[in-house]
């Protein structure tokens, strides 16, 4: 049973003896932790030439030359004469996203990650709110797209080495704009062990580390503001606690996740600290690399396992014969797995069968070799998380948020129950308020949101308790089951937040518009219930054309993620005062019917038969040297 707390049998905590609280090291301290396990190569970056390779020592000192170079560059003028050390990461998920992060942290100043896909509009709010006065951005045509949101930044670092266009020079008369290359070069002038040796002991555990901005019900971003310990900490207690898993390079880990967000943050950090091999993926070239790297850990989203999960349901269902009654049967036999201390060897010869046999494709498609798959961001849906487990591929379920540093809990050993999202990680404390809102008291809590104390005191009370906004339940033996959410946001299974309020007035606003429902929760992409004011010389055609006209002017204005894929024109069922949750029961069956629709649109007979040679062509690729170049 999960441990309680002995004055309050509402009050969960870690289980004993799994895992540790350690609050006295820096990010940078990590990344000396990492070099002491080897020198060989251990950090992989793909590129049109295949792998690049850096070892722990190699990337250590890429790190100490950028923190070297931006200093210099303060002392220049050109980074501090606003008087700020916020650093805004404009940058792809790749190890110059890790490089100039680490960098940044060890010359002392504060990261600021954000996300490209957000509008312009939210990345100029950012900008200004968090006071970045410099910004280090991927290539130039990502630097044109923002350049108009950056009047406050002074220095701009461009990691492409390509040839500065003609534009830039008219525009940055008040700034100065350098390469990454440029920047160590200038560092690398300044390098010795006593001068870094003086940049680490200027960093506290207790430091502000990074300000990283999430959603809101009102449409307008917070920055919670982390330290190195609670990053740190967080993440060694949960590595800590994850059973079996041991440092150094027999552990290999695939990142392909944002690394502006705090899931894959945090574990880049663990990785670090635990000396492992990382290679940088993104998600065009996910499956090609899971298949070539076959990496023992692997974090992702709902969202990819449920493709896959949906794919193979189709793939069956459109099978015939032989093919079919074994795909069903296996199908049948996955769904009702549930392992179990007592009958271990039987669920041993269960995912054997499934996973060397039936979904042998699948099985090898994730490399093979996968000890920890660890699924969060939004929740995964229990069927999804069992069929996976039986076929031998360890999916466990994790609940964190920004504002907590990440993990919170996360499901393993006895722990392990599809559904759930597990029980606390050492350093938190969980309880539920009367309403049923998940409260947490950790260690590992932010410090507050960036120059909005009022969002902060209404989110912290008095005693410490972090209310998330999160509505949940504890079973029996306090495993922790997500019942829904309260703070006027709802999530897709891609792990993004989509805040419905401010995107239904926009509609609202509209003549053509009586009411709007925002839906997705769980689901891949935004669709919209629509109630039209009925004008009796339209006919439906033209107000379905008026209404899409409509939304393609509200998307413009949007993050890629909150634009709206789909509408149906409803009929009236709202009453004044219902909640959301309330609205979403009342019209279920046109929310089924609208994401029905669109599945089926994508799941033609033909397409899923290409989808299933694909995993037939990844056996082959499993046998395939690793140094085969897949672009």
């Amino acid at each position: 049973m999960v441990d309680q707390c002995r004055h309050c049998c509402a009050l969960y905590v870690a289980p004993a003896a799994q895992g540790s609280v350690n609050l006295h090291y820096t990010i940078p301290d990590l990344l000396d932790m990492g070099c002491a396990y080897s020198d060989s190569p251990a950090l992989h970056h793909w590129s049109s030439h295949g792998w690049v390779k850096y070892s722990y020592q190699e990337f250590r000192t890429a790190t100490e030359e950028f923190a070297l170079g931006l200093r210099a560059q303060e002392v220049n003028g050109s980074a501090s004469s606003l008087g700020s050390r916020r650093i805004g990461l404009l940058l792809d998920n790749d190890i110059y996203w890790a490089l100039a992060d680490m960098g940044s942290l060890l010359a002392g100043w504060v990261t600021v990650p954000i996300d490209g896909g957000q509008s312009v509009d939210a990345i100029s709010w950012i900008v200004k709110d968090s006071d970045v006065c410099a910004l280090v951005v991927s290539n130039w045509s990502t630097l044109k797209h923002v350049c108009d949101s950056l009047h406050q930044v002074r220095l701009i670092v461009v990691v492409d080495q390509s040839l500065t266009p003609d534009w830039v020079e008219s525009w940055a008369q008040d700034k100065v704009i350098t390469t990454l290359e440029n920047l160590r070069c200038q560092g690398c002038r300044h390098h010795a062990p006593e001068v870094i040796q003086d940049l680490k002991d200027a960093i506290y555990p207790d430091a502000l580390a990074t300000i990283v901005y999430t959603a809101d019900a009102t449409g307008v971003a917070k920055g919670a503001m982390l330290s190195h310990r609670s990053l740190t900490g967080n993440i060694w207690a949960a590595f800590t606690s994850m059973p079996g898993l041991v440092p150094g390079g027999s552990e290999v880990a695939l990142s392909f996740l944002p690394l502006n967000h705090i899931f894959a943050r945090t574990f880049l950090y663990g990785h670090f600290g635990f000396g492992h091999d990382i290679y940088f993926s993104s998600p065009k070239r996910v499956f090609r690399h899971l298949a070539m790297v076959k990496p023992t850990i692997f974090i992702t989203v709902p969202r990819l396992l449920e493709k896959v999960y949906e794919r193979i349901n189709s793939v069956r269902q459109q099978s015939s014969g032989w093919q079919h009654l074994w795909l069903s049967w296996g199908w049948h036999w996955a769904h009702l797995y549930q392992a179990s201390c007592e009958n271990w060897r039987w669920y041993r010869l269960q995912r054997w069968v499934l996973g060397q046999g039936v979904f042998r494709n699948l099985h090898q498609a994730f490399g093979g070799n996968i000890r920890y798959l660890l699924s969060g961001g939004a929740a995964l849906r229990p069927e999804v998380m069992t069929f996976f487990n039986a076929l031998g591929i360890p999916v466990r379920q994790g609940y964190g948020l920004t504002e907590t540093s990440s993990v919170l809990s996360y499901t393993r050993d006895r722990w392990l129950r599809s559904g759930t999202v597990g029980a606390p990680i050492p350093g938190v404390e969980m309880r539920l308020a009367a309403d049923g809102e998940v409260l947490v008291k950790s260690v590992y809590t932010m410090e507050g949101y960036h120059h909005n104390p009022a969002a902060t005191d209404a989110v912290i009370d008095a005693d410490g308790w972090f209310h998330t906004g999160d509505l949940g339940e504890f079973s029996v033996d306090g495993l922790l089951t997500l019942r829904g959410c309260k703070k006027g946001l709802f999530k897709l299974s891609t792990g993004k937040y989509v805040a419905p309020g401010p995107i239904e007035k926009q509609l609202e606003r509209s003549p053509l518009v009586q009411q709007a429902l925002l839906v997705g929760p769980g689901q891949k992409f935004c669709g919209v219930l629509i109630v039209p004011v009925v004008d009796g010389s339209d006919e439906k055609n033209d107000r379905i054309r008026q209404c899409q006209t409509l939304i393609d002017q509200v998307n413009t204005h949007l993050s890629h993620w909150s634009m709206i894929k789909r509408f149906v024109l409803v009929e009236s069922k709202s009453v004044t005062g219902v909640r959301r949750e309330r609205l979403y029961r009342l019209y279920a069956q046109e929310i089924d019917e609208l994401y029905r629709e669109a599945n089926a649109q994508n799941s033609s007979p033909r397409k899923f038969h290409h989808r299933w040679r694909i995993w037939e062509r990844l056996r082959v690729l499993f046998h395939h040297d690793r140094s085969a170049n897949i672009a």
